[in-house]
């Protein structure tokens, strides 16, 4: 039997491997491992399987947006299933494994979803296919860098070789060294993107086989991960999802992917128009906020057009900010620093008409907070070999144990309902490793549990306090996969304190997180050195009108966090502020039906120059980026030849560019500033 769905095709025969046929190739759907079998491939590469090759398919269940098609073998019942949405040609796939012998077996392996045939394994198709890996880190989040599959190590032999070119995380940094996701332009073929949905570990890998070239993805395994899956008689277990999409461009392809994560991404009421956000962290409080220090930057911040107010890191402890990470946790409010009550002060920003937020890092207990290593068991902690995990002076805590759900579940109640805050920035700010063996699994396993538990913990804080915005932010963007960003208002994209580097990671952002949850700073008086205390006198030298406009455009397309000594910066710069984020909440309903696009490809760190655009409604916003170069910027926009295009932002000074025949042609002054443009057909 012949079976269509979500313009896949397969082939269904009773007793018989059920198969995916995808450019003339049969593809098996669904691989696994089971502890103690003979392993058929000789080497890392997570392809053939025993069980894959063993599976025989005896039934398969049909709606209008989901299809799962059952396999059986070798004591085990895998069914594969497949969900497809209205508005985009996106599918989300996922394994489901269920024990359906007498006896427990043990899982070294599952995969998510597997497609053979991407490309022939010649040396021609795979010097002409290609690969666009998402590098990711600290400060230079979203980095794509594209290569030929010949490039990266494949090189047909005539058999088929050991060589893999795979993506892996181990951690709870889900995207501390890259993104997982990738977008494949096969040999004559539209390009093909996935993402794997996971928070914690992943894998993903192409490799030669006699189909040609195939693409694995899956979660934890036992060779990357130090992962094993337990399974009794009768238990299942669900693999991360990963989502499949092609375009015939890359744009095409990541608006496909763009409009799937719309679709699996949590609702928050509270979030709706887009809500401006200060946030007193970056170049300005640092760690140290105070009660003097807010009250003087709230007017300020209202002023401009801010709807939220975040009191970052340091409301909460006694010790000095250069030392207080290793003592967080308790999540109480410091007498040093707000003498009067963090909620006098919350009422105060209230009193502007603005929404209060505080800062906190809930999975974490610095390892010299007595109070809360005392007061928590010893199952609180992830932990390896019975000792707690300990990085950059902080253990951290495992959300299966009640003892911290009851505690955190008590903190977030005394933030909300005694603090008064309407806005919580959740932060992750080191990676716990492999993960814990404290509950008897493998630490693969473990945190995959905790990870789990930890999410499961943040959706009851959304159900009782609808209203409350919870931002998610991991020293950045160390968390952009898509599982953690579908639970938040909306995320933190960088940490990057350079605004002259932001560019290179803005431009890029929307190929990973929506416009309307990418936040991205914005801090026009950018002094540098953390901890200095800059002047009227060296504003005035060093803040010119374009370093106030280049931070407005970076965070023009995406959701800005306003920040920096903006009270020491002159009117004219004060109107520039208040500007951009006027325009900011006239695109905020545009932004949540755009689509991103690319014009000169994605940006690289030391490029002379960079743009981004956001389309949707026959209208195209975009931002243009001189950095570093000699201020030209040409951009092809051949889709948009018979439209208008205008400055958006700034409106003055004047800006010299020129649009005729689908290139606009700007020249911006300085050899670092920014324009944001919007191009339209009939009415804008």
């Amino acid at each position: 039997m012949r079976l269509e769905f979500g313009g896949l095709a397969f082939r269904l025969e009773q007793g018989e491997r059920a198969l995916l046929l995808y450019k003339g190739q049969e593809s098996l759907i669904a691989e696994c491992v089971l502890s103690g079998q003979n392993k058929i491939s000789r080497d890392g590469k997570h392809i053939p399987t025993a069980v894959g090759e063993d599976l025989c398919f005896c039934g398969y269940r049909l709606s209008d947006d989901r299809l799962e098609i059952v396999q059986e073998g070798d004591g085990l019942r895998s069914t594969v299933v497949f969900c497809r949405f209205k508005d985009c040609s996106a599918l989300r796939i996922f394994q489901r494994i269920e024990n359906i012998s007498q006896q427990e077996i043990a899982v070294s392996q599952v995969s998510a979803f597997v497609l053979y045939g991407l490309s022939k394994d010649s040396l021609g198709a795979l010097q002409r296919t290609y690969l666009y890996r998402f590098c990711n880190s600290w400060h230079c989040e979203c980095q794509p860098r594209r290569t030929s599959l010949f490039e990266a190590g494949l090189y047909s032999t005539g058999h088929a070789s050991f060589r893999r070119i795979y993506g892996s995380n181990k951690g709870g940094w889900s995207t501390k060294e890259e993104l997982p996701q990738a977008i494949i332009k096969p040999d004559g073929g539209d390009y093909i993107m996935f993402a794997i949905e996971s928070p914690d570990d992943w894998y993903w890998e192409l490799g030669e086989c006699r189909q040609g070239v195939y693409l694995y993805t899956g979660g934890a395994d036992a060779f990357e991960h130090e992962w094993q899956l337990r399974l009794a008689p009768a238990q299942s277990y669900e693999t991360p999802a990963a989502a499949f999409c092609t375009g015939a461009t890359v744009d095409q392809t990541i608006a496909q992917m763009t409009m799937y994560r719309r679709h699996i991404r949590n609702a928050y009421p509270a979030d709706e128009t887009l809500p401006v956000v200060f946030n007193d962290y970056m170049h300005l409080s640092w760690d140290s906020p105070s009660e003097e220090g807010t009250r003087r930057m709230v007017p300020v911040a209202a002023e401009l057009g801010a709807d939220i107010y975040v009191i970052d890191c340091g409301w909460h402890n006694e010790e000095d900010g250069s030392i207080i990470y290793p003592y967080v946790g308790q999540w109480k409010e410091s007498n040093k620093r707000f003498p009067n009550g963090i909620r006098q002060t919350i009422d105060y920003i209230h009193s502007f008409g603005m929404k209060a937020g505080l800062w906190l890092e809930p999975e974490v207990v610095g390892k010299d907070c007595a109070e809360m290593i005392a007061y928590y068991p010893q199952e609180a902690w992830l932990k390896i070999d019975d000792q707690p995990v300990i990085v950059g002076g902080r253990r951290f805590l495992d959300y299966r144990c009640e003892a911290v759900r009851t505690y955190m579940d008590g903190v977030i109640d005394r933030i909300v309902n005694d603090y008064g805050a309407d806005y919580l920035k959740f932060d992750y700010n080191q990676d716990c490793g492999s993960g814990t063996d404290g509950f008897g699994d493998k630490p693969g396993r473990g945190l995959e549990l905790a990870s789990r538990a930890f999410f499961s913990w943040v959706d009851g804080i959304r159900k009782k306090y609808p209203s409350l915005i919870i931002e998610g932010c991991a020293s950045g963007g160390q968390r952009l996969d898509h599982f953690s960003t579908s639970h938040w208002t909306l995320i933190s994209s960088s940490d990057q304190t350079d605004y002259r580097k932001y560019p290179w990671i803005a431009a890029n952002i929307f190929s990973a997180v929506l416009p309307e949850q990418a936040g991205v700073w914005s801090y026009p008086v950018d002094s540098w050195v953390k901890g200095f205390a800059p002047t009227p006198e060296w504003v005035r030298a060093h803040v010119s009108d374009e370093t106030v406009i280049m931070n407005m455009v970076n965070a023009m397309l995406g959701r800005v966090h306003l920040a920096s000594h903006l009270e020491l910066i002159s009117e004219r710069q004060r109107a520039l502020v208040k500007e951009g984020i006027d325009c900011m909440k006239r695109l905020a309903a545009f932004k949540k039906r755009a689509v991103p696009s690319f014009p000169k490809g994605f940006a690289r760190f030391g490029d002379k120059s960079a743009a981004s655009g956001l389309c949707a409604d026959e209208k195209m916003v975009l931002a243009v980026w001189n950095t570093g170069g000699d201020g030209k910027a040409e951009i092809m926009l051949p889709d948009y030849v018979s439209a208008q295009c205008e400055i958006l932002y700034p409106a003055s000074p004047a800006t010299d560019f020129t649009f005729a025949n689908g290139k606009l042609t700007v020249i911006l002054p300085n050899r670092y500033s920014a324009r944001c443009f919007v191009l339209y057909f009939g009415k804008k």
